[in-house]
Formats: structure tokens, sequence, C-alpha cells
């Protein structure tokens, strides 16, 4: 079991929208470090238009704990729970894998895209996919912001 996201890294869409970059989050200590976080994603949040499909996710790389120094990455889901023996993933349906991006959800992403190419001082590229470790799952972060998870 993995997770898979179709998006772009926080640093990569902080940098666009000319927020600065995550550099300084790599030293913090763990209290320091989630509210940082939590600044940051709040931040991205309310300047990402779409809601539908999108939103912020830790990508564990472990399930038994949370760490905050793994990979946040901006987008949506595009499989959750593959069942893939390997650690090879294809963007292509196959028996392995259950699900793939919906139009609406690759219209979101088109929209955020565009909306901060269009607002920021940077560009996104096309989104990207980002893995969760083997036997983790991606952790939606409404929970830092003091939102149910979604």
């Amino acid at each position: 079991m993995a997770s898979m996201i179709l998006g772009w890294t926080l640093n990569d869409v902080m940098t666009a929208m000319g927020l600065g970059n995550t550099d300084h989050l790599l030293h913090l200590r763990p209290k320091e470090l989630r509210e940082a976080l939590r600044e940051l994603v709040e931040a991205v949040s309310h300047r990402i238009t779409v809601e539908q499909d999108v939103g912020v996710w830790l990508m564990c790389q472990q399930d038994s704990e949370i760490n905050l120094h793994d990979q946040v990455v901006v987008g949506a889901p595009m499989v959750f729970g593959g069942k893939v023996p390997e650690v090879l993933w294809y963007l292509a349906p196959n028996e392995h894998v259950d699900g793939m991006p919906s139009t609406t959800t690759l219209a979101s992403l088109q929209e955020v895209m565009l909306n901060i190419n269009q607002t920021g001082p940077g560009t996104l590229p096309a989104p990207t996919v980002h893995l969760s470790g083997w036997h983790a799952d991606a952790d939606n972060m409404d929970w830092l912001l003091g939102s149910e998870q979604t």
C-alpha cells in the first residue's frame, strides 16, 4: 500500500507564489517545525482558489509515525491503496493500481497551475507524481491547521 499525489512540492508552489522557499524548515526542532509548517500550509491554502480535489499532503515514509520532515506536496490524490507488489508504479490503469485522476481533478490542478502562473512572480511546471513510502499513506494536512481531516 502507498499513496500517489499528482502535484507539486510545497517548495515549488511557494517559490512560484513568491513566498520564499522551505529551506529554513530543514533544521527546525519538532515544535518549531510544526508551527512553521502550519503557517506555510495556511499561506498556500489561502492563495489556492480551487478547493475541489486539491489539498496539501504530507508524503509519509513510514506508517508508524508522522514525521514533519517528510516531503509536503500540494496536489490531488491519484492512487490510494494500490496493490503493487514492487516499487514500480505506472500512470496507466492496470490490474494492480486502483484509481486514476478524474477529469475534475485534472481540471482543478490545471486551474491551480494557471492561477499561480498568472498571479505569481514564478511559474509552476506541469504537476508530477509524488509517492508516499511503501506501506504508508499520504496524510492530508488539514489537521495541522486545526481542521477536520478529509
